[in-house]
């Protein structure tokens, strides 16, 4: 191949990253839950990527929280932290997990993990979060 081919090549596959990964980060915000229907919405665990980076685990919709912690994505790579209940005083973080992003769209999110273990999410739409109880003041 020539130089020029190669540089072309590098661009293009550089650029398809950085789409992804955008389109990725975007897309990956909101509700989901393993399962292969929207159905399992309603009765397994949800995990809430929320857009300013945090990430947290209900038990289910209107269930306990599970856990907290951050995310973010670079290139095809799922960066997460998964703080457990009860959560430590000392305020540190569990050591962070990384996922490859197999693919994502409107309604279907798959990971991979260190061991090569496959995860399908499913989106939830339109669903709320309660902890099993409506909006007090604070």
């Amino acid at each position: 191949m020539r130089l020029e081919s190669l540089t072309i090549a590098a661009f293009v596959i550089g650029s398809s990253l950085t789409a992804f990964a955008q389109s990725a980060e975007s897309g990956i915000a909101g509700a989901w839950t393993s399962g292969s229907d929207v159905d399992a919405c309603d009765t397994s665990p949800i995990t809430h990527f929320m857009s300013d980076g945090v990430v947290a685990v209900f038990m289910k919709k209107d269930g306990d929280l599970h856990s907290l912690g951050s995310w973010s994505v670079a290139d095809t790579e799922l960066t997460m932290t998964h703080n457990d209940f009860p959560l430590s005083g000392d305020g540190k973080s569990n050591p962070a997990i990384k996922l490859d992003i197999l693919t994502i769209d409107a309604s279907r999110f798959v990971t991979r993990n260190s061991d090569g273990v496959e995860r399908a999410r499913i989106r939830c739409q339109n669903i709320e979060i309660s902890m099993g109880h409506d909006n007090h003041d604070h």
